[in-house]
């Protein structure tokens, strides 16, 4: 699921030189740097990231600690800034201009939607987090220069059978082959929710794709 949700994130991302706050154990880049891509991850988690070294050992140095709100990075020094599921973890509002400043071309932030069905299944299992709502966030890059290319909604049921990242998986162990099945038919019922127009209602994820300036992006 994660890496199926990773090459979403990563299809026809902008330029070589990319950067992942709040990188986690690094499978992000991990699927990155097979396409070829120069990427650095950043997490303000020690334990996280030695684990995230444990399970890709190639990954070494592109694994770095340090804080959202103090990114210790230059102007402009990336093409495209990347943040999958980790925006809704810092007062988000605050660090935004921080990391649009390390950002020269392209943001992509993946988040989970707070629409009412997460915010019933959270309750049921007594989860409690920060929600980013992805039109809260839409207007606040519109305000720091950022002209949206898109928003679009995913994972109508196969996030959710799982477990996702906190809750119970409700597909067993023994029967996780059903998986790339329940892939494809996530992938129909996100269509029929987009022809419908009930994606922000049933999705649990979203992806917001923005970038500065007027010209064409770079491949």
């Amino acid at each position: 699921m994660a890496s199926d949700q990773n090459r979403s994130i990563l299809q026809g991302v902008a330029g070589n030189r990319v950067l992942e706050l709040g990188c986690g154990y690094g499978s992000l880049i991990e699927e990155a740097r097979g396409l070829g891509k120069e990427v650095l991850g950043l997490d303000i988690d020690l334990l996280t990231l030695k684990m995230g070294k444990g399970l890709y050992p190639d990954l070494g140095a592109q694994l770095v600690q340090g804080d959202m709100a103090r990114l210790p990075f230059r102007d402009k020094s990336f093409r495209t800034v990347i943040l999958r599921e980790s925006l809704h973890h810092v007062a988000w509002e605050k660090v935004l201009p921080e990391i649009l400043r390390v950002c020269q071309r392209e943001i992509r932030i993946f988040e989970p939607n707070p629409n009412p069905l997460l915010r019933f299944c959270r309750a049921l299992i007594s989860h409690e987090d920060r929600e980013v709502s992805p039109e809260a966030l839409v207007d606040r890059l519109a305000e720091n220069g950022v002209r949206i290319e898109g928003i679009c909604f995913r994972d109508v049921l196969a996030f959710p059978l799982s477990g996702g990242f906190v809750g119970r998986e409700w597909v067993p162990f023994i029967v996780r082959g059903l998986f790339p099945f329940l892939l494809r038919v996530d992938k129909a019922l996100q269509k029929v929710a987009h022809f419908l127009g009930t994606e922000r209602a049933v999705c649990w994820r979203y992806l917001v794709k923005g970038v500065f300036g007027d010209g064409e992006k770079e491949g």
